[in-house]
């Protein structure tokens, strides 16, 4: 977990959540979907009951774009906003500002590990507001392969597919997006990350086009 501004932040996935105890406060949980209710190992069962469960009255709100039948029996619990992957093809477009203000005071924002996550994350920094004109359209058309991805949404998905893992990367590029996209350190490490990316793939496209 880490510390950004007024926030805790953390980052995971539907089938590695965090223990429930080792998040600060108020929890909002955004872009990650509930596990399966068909796998035997790694179930809404198994995972993602136990951890509303775990958080209680501390699960201050869930926003999520992914399809699953379980979305009915929480319909009525007004911390959850779910639609499907057809009615919003990202996350950070359901953030909005009635969401964030009914939700109150928040804490901890776990939020998925990829570009959709951390735009959400900025978004609900910034109670509802996109971080800067476009970025909810960048982050549908990097979620869904569609459209066309603006520079700035083009550059952070090269930086986050250069260093997935690098969570430290992910930091920077929230504090990056809620400070108003400054020239700073921030921006020099992810430029450098997306340069990577584009140094790595210019090695392997001409390998790629070799194959039959």
């Amino acid at each position: 977990m880490y510390q950004a501004g007024e926030f805790s932040i953390a980052f995971a996935s539907p089938r590695a959540l965090p223990r429930a105890e080792t998040l600060v406060g108020q929890v909002v949980v955004l872009d990650i979907a509930f596990t399966a209710t068909t796998s035997t190992s790694v179930s809404f069962e198994q995972i993602t009951g136990p951890f509303i469960r775990a958080l209680d009255t501390r699960l201050a709100a869930w926003v999520d774009h992914h399809d699953h039948e379980r979305h009915a029996e929480f319909s009525q619990d007004s911390r959850f906003t779910l639609a499907t992957k057809a009615e919003h093809g990202a996350c950070p477009e359901m953030v909005t500002r009635g969401v964030v203000e009914r939700a109150g005071h928040v804490d901890t924002i776990l939020c998925h590990v990829d570009l959709d996550g951390v735009y959400s994350a900025a978004k609900w920094a910034l109670r509802g507001e996109e971080p800067y004109p476009g970025a909810d359209a960048d982050a549908r058309s990097v979620d869904t392969r569609t459209g066309e991805v603006g520079p700035i949404g083009r550059t952070v998905d090269r930086a986050i597919r250069a260093r997935f893992r690098d969570d430290e990367l992910k930091i920077a590029i929230f504090n990056w997006l809620v400070e108003g996209l400054p020239e700073d350190k921030n921006r020099t490490l992810i430029y450098g990350a997306a340069r990577e990316f584009l140094e790595r793939t210019a090695g392997t496209e001409p390998l790629s086009k070799k194959y039959e």
